[in-house]
Formats: structure tokens, C-alpha cells, sequence
């Protein structure tokens, strides 16, 4: 009985543990096109089983389209992604991952379209602080928060120097979720905190942090190109 009870518990965890590396090599696969702007790539990914994974590759190929000046592409898999996670955080009002995700879309709508920022701005603000309720140690909810600090107006509470701190926060914490299912966000978080320093005039910061975003991800497009651009 013993020996049955045991063998129960190992298959149980074992599935949990095939399930997050499934979820984690989904995640990686879109992370790995995302950088390269490999949108028939990102297209594909798309169609994961994954309702979050959907959404990630629906935001990344939104991020990469825009890049491409595809505008019209961009915003349809913008509202895919939004869509998704907006249905998400319905069915699962404490999906910690979820709320964050969708605070990053919204936010991404604003730079899209400026114009929008009354309408976005508050449901970001709102998302973000549900993912910061649920769980605050959490680095991608630590990165949105950072991102959005960073354009957010002061009047709001926005600015450089609180980016910078939610960023370094999500930096630190990344070490302790390598095995979480839904590791993504390092490198980016290394950049927007060099651009963050480079808006306060700290370029020697800034490239430094640019360095280390490509010392995880060497084709990191977005990294590389600022580097070049700077140094």
C-alpha cells in the first residue's frame, strides 16, 4: 500500500513537473522568435493550447509587428493578447501571471496610441495593482510595474528613479524563478532599466545593463542595436 501510495505521489509530480516544462518550453520558443522579430514564427505560436501562452505570443508578435511599421497587424494581435488575458482574469481572478501580463498589454496599448492613455491608463494601473496584491516579489510583475513607471507622468507617480527600483527588484527576483513556468521577462528588465539610467544621464549604467541583457540573450535585437547606438 505504501509502495502504491508512493508511486501515486511521484506520477503526480512528475506530471506537474512535464507540465511547467511544457508551459516553460512554449514560453522560451516565443521569447527565442519574439527577439528576432520572427513573426511567421510568433504566428505559429499563436495557436498554443495555453490561453496565457496564446496571449504572450500574441503581445510579442504585436511588439514585433509594430517594430516592422505594421500597424494594422500589431493592433489586431494586440487586442488578441488583451482579449485573452481579460478572459483569463474572469475565470481565474487570482492568476497572479495573468494580471500581469494584461496590466503590460494595456500599457502597450497607451504607446501604440497615446490617445487611448485616459481609457488604458486605469485599467493598467488596476491590473497591475491586482498582480502587485497577489504577489510582490513576483519579477514580472515587478518588470510591468517598472515599465510603467517609467512612461507614467509624475503626476500619476510615474518616474525614472521608481522604474529603476521595481526594475533592479524584478532583476534580483528572476534568480529565484528559473522554475516557475513562466520565466521570461530577465534581459528585457536589464533594458529598460539601461534606459531608464540613460534618461537620467547615466550612460556608463545604461550601456552596462544593455551588456548584460545580451550576455543572456546574445541576439536580443532590441539590446544589441542600443549598445550600438550608444556606445
Amino acid at each position: 500500500m505504501k509502495k502504491q501510495i508512493l508511486a501515486t505521489v511521484i506520477g503526480i509530480f512528475s506530471l506537474h513537473s512535464m507540465s511547467v516544462l511544457a508551459d516553460q518550453a512554449t514560453i522560451n520558443d516565443i521569447e527565442d522568435a519574439a527577439r528576432q522579430l520572427d513573426t511567421n514564427r510568433l504566428e505559429t505560436l499563436t495557436q498554443a493550447a495555453d490561453a496565457y501562452d496564446r496571449a504572450l505570443a500574441n503581445y510579442r508578435l504585436a511588439i514585433s509587428y509594430n517594430l516592422k511599421a505594421d500597424n494594422d497587424a500589431a493592433e489586431n494581435a494586440l487586442d488578441q493578447a488583451m482579449d485573452a488575458m481579460e478572459k483569463l482574469t474572469e475565470t481565474e481572478p487570482e492568476n497572479v501571471e495573468a494580471w500581469a501580463l494584461l496590466g503590460h498589454i494595456y500599457g502597450t496599448k497607451i504607446g501604440f496610441n497615446p490617445m487611448k492613455g485616459m481609457y488604458y491608463g486605469p485599467k493598467a494601473g488596476k491590473s497591475i495593482a491586482k498582480a502587485k496584491e497577489l504577489a510582490p516579489e513576483n519579477p514580472r510583475v515587478n518588470l510591468v510595474s517598472g515599465v510603467s513607471d517609467y512612461f507614467s507622468p509624475a503626476i500619476f507617480g510615474g518616474s525614472k528613479t521608481s522604474a529603476i527600483k521595481s526594475l533592479s527588484a524584478a532583476i534580483n527576483q528572476y534568480a529565484d524563478d528559473q522554475s516557475s513556468g513562466y520565466h521570461w521577462g530577465l534581459a528585457e528588465a536589464y533594458v529598460w532599466r539601461g534606459l531608464a539610467q540613460m534618461e537620467l544621464g547615466e550612460s556608463g549604467k545604461a550601456l552596462n545593463d544593455w551588456r548584460a541583457a545580451v550576455a543572456i540573450e546574445p541576439d536580443f535585437h532590441w539590446a544589441n542595436s542600443l549598445i550600438e547606438k550608444h556606445q
